[in-house]
């Protein structure tokens, strides 16, 4: 790799920024001058951003720690892959799936479910389906390859990433954000420093530029493997690190849902046809009386018998009226 001076970034293109109508207001500390309706970015503040960048990542990886690299441009995709490749880091070049950080129990069962799949191909499981059914198994496998072949072995949330365009990128730099990870990004003028935590302003679309700018990175992620191992930093392996997966290709039971009103009442609706215990309240001082009904059935039996005795009635009826006293 050439000295990275300001020369050298200068015939790389990492200078040029994008159009004067296309730009964010906030990238007004990293901008130069406009020439030609043309942003000019400040490549001091783009070595100053380098520089912070490697040591901040050959830290990250001398603490036992690795790196994702993101880039889903089709001119910078091949160079995402060979610089992780090189720095034996996982990557995503193709498409970002969503939960790739936020919901990566999941990514890991498909991630399962794929080696399953190349398991079965390998073991002629393919000479037992017909053509149709083999045509269906086979652009399934191709499906999760191209989708997850970067972060096959990923076993483990990254300790940082390094995004090329995040305008481009945001669904990662989301991610990202959500789960406390520190973003790298290569900003240019069209996009928002204040969305990444270390800025390197510079040309997101030459492919030089973006070439320079990734292989002084990839030199600090190699030393800081090299420091990694002079301090004695152990790495843990994929069976240590406890990650729950769910089972592949079976799916929980579906809670089943209240029918016909079962459910959790909602406030301010009164709910009709609801079985209600009522309890009576006993209060010796107030003594309620018997229903209209019952007293009414009571009375041809008092008539027939008036030679009895009084009986003894419960505390909280009124005495019987004799048959010559009613009105």
């Amino acid at each position: 790799m050439s000295a990275l001076t300001v020369e050298a970034l200068v015939e790389a293109g990492a200078h040029i920024g994008c159009r004067v109508s296309r730009w964010n207001p906030k990238m007004r500390p990293y901008i130069l001058e406009a020439r030609n309706r043309i942003h000019i970015i400040d490549l001091r503040q783009t070595v100053k951003g380098i520089l912070r960048a490697k040591h901040f990542l050959r830290e990250i990886v001398a603490s036992g720690q690795d790196v994702l690299w993101v880039g889903t441009k089709p001119q910078i995709a091949p160079l995402i892959k060979k610089v992780a490749e090189r720095t034996s880091m996982p990557y995503v070049d193709d498409r970002w799936i969503g939960g790739s950080l936020t919901n990566y129990e999941v990514i890991r069962s498909r991630i399962a479910y794929l080696d399953e799949l190349e398991a079965k191909e390998k073991e002629g499981y393919l000479d037992t389906l017909t053509k149709k059914e083999g045509a269906r198994f086979m652009r399934e496998k191709r499906k999760l390859w191209r989708n997850l072949h970067g972060i096959r072995d990923m076993y483990r949330l990254p300790g940082a990433l390094v995004v090329v365009d995040p305008v481009c990128e945001r669904n990662a730099v989301r991610e990202a954000q959500r789960m406390g990870i520190p973003v790298v990004g290569i900003v240019d003028t069209d996009g928002d420093p204040e969305s990444v935590d270390l800025v390197i302003p510079a040309n997101d679309d030459a492919i030089r530029s973006v070439e320079m700018i990734l292989e002084a990175l990839s030199e600090a992620v190699e030393e800081g493997k090299r420091l990694r191992e002079e301090r004695g930093v152990r790495v843990p392996q994929p069976s240590e690190v406890a990650a729950a997966v769910a089972p592949v290709g079976r799916r929980a039971a579906p809670v089943p849902r209240p029918r016909g009103g079962a459910g959790r009442p909602r406030p301010g609706i009164r709910r009709v046809a609801q079985a209600v215990e009522v309890q009576a309240i006993e209060d010796e001082d107030a003594p309620t009386e018997p229903p209209a009904s019952a007293t009414e059935a009571a009375r041809p039996s008092e008539a027939a018998a008036p030679e009895a005795g009084p009986t003894e009635k419960p505390a909280d009826q009124n005495p019987p009226s004799e048959p010559g006293q009613e009105s």
